[in-house]
């Protein structure tokens, strides 16, 4: 069940949104949807990325005082690793879909609130980003080399050919996994309030529509017994 789920929160997730204006008019349900799958998303990466953590923490501290990770021990920590890469290129993914939608929204409906939170996923992203570098660079890794998935995957492959560097991988997705999971509960809480600040505007709009339909058909209503 969560398989399907995630299948289909990843397709919404990175479809690219309608523009606004011109031919064929903009869907304000699609950033709804798209929030709200991002809402998804990101809490099963939450589950996923705590799982991968706890891993990496127990193969840690059984390891922790020899002088380095053994070739035999080495692949089941390499799958827990290459698990957390992709999971942090996917929510870097989500983050910058769910800004993307909040900058549509702002601008068809001239909402500054979902203006103001794009700006503030977009500086998670870098935020995030950043911690990762400092992470990666205090255990001796190069930042510039997990530029994206499969560079840093590339390098973890390389680093696992001596005992030393696998144990520095080790310490290193054990730190991030960590800061991911804390970051990724932020973002998660932001994209919520965003959806639900967007529902309620949304809502406002409808009942003041509703109101003033209202207030027409009354009008109707009481001009049409004026002539009676």
């Amino acid at each position: 069940m969560k398989k399907a789920i995630l299948v289909l929160a990843l397709s919404a997730a990175f479809a690219l949104p309608a523009k606004a204006g011109g031919g064929g008019g903009f869907a304000g349900a699609t950033e709804f949807t798209q929030l709200a799958n991002n809402v998804e998303l990101l809490a099963i990466y939450v589950e996923q990325v705590t799982a991968v953590q706890t891993m990496l923490q127990q193969y840690e501290n059984m390891l922790r005082h020899t002088q380095g990770i053994s070739a035999q021990a080495w692949p089941s920590i390499q799958v827990q690793i290459e698990h957390l890469v992709s999971s942090i290129g996917a929510v870097d993914g989500a983050a910058n879909a769910s800004a993307g939608a909040l900058a549509q929204f702002a601008a068809h409906y001239r909402f500054d609130p979902s203006s103001n939170m794009a700006s503030e996923v977009q500086r998670w992203r870098s935020g995030f980003r950043n911690q990762t570098a400092e992470a990666l660079r205090q255990m001796g890794l190069n930042a510039a080399r997990f530029g994206n998935t499969q560079q840093a995957l590339g390098q973890i492959q390389a680093m696992s050919q001596t005992a030393v560097g696998r144990m520095q991988v080790l310490q290193a997705a054990n730190q991030i996994a960590g800061m991911t999971v804390n970051e990724i509960q932020s973002l998660h809480g932001t994209i919520m309030a965003a959806e639900q600040a967007q529902i309620n505007f949304k809502a406002t709009e409808v009942q003041e529509r509703e109101a003033q339909e209202q207030i027409q058909r009354n009008f109707m209503r009481d001009s049409g017994r004026r002539f009676f």
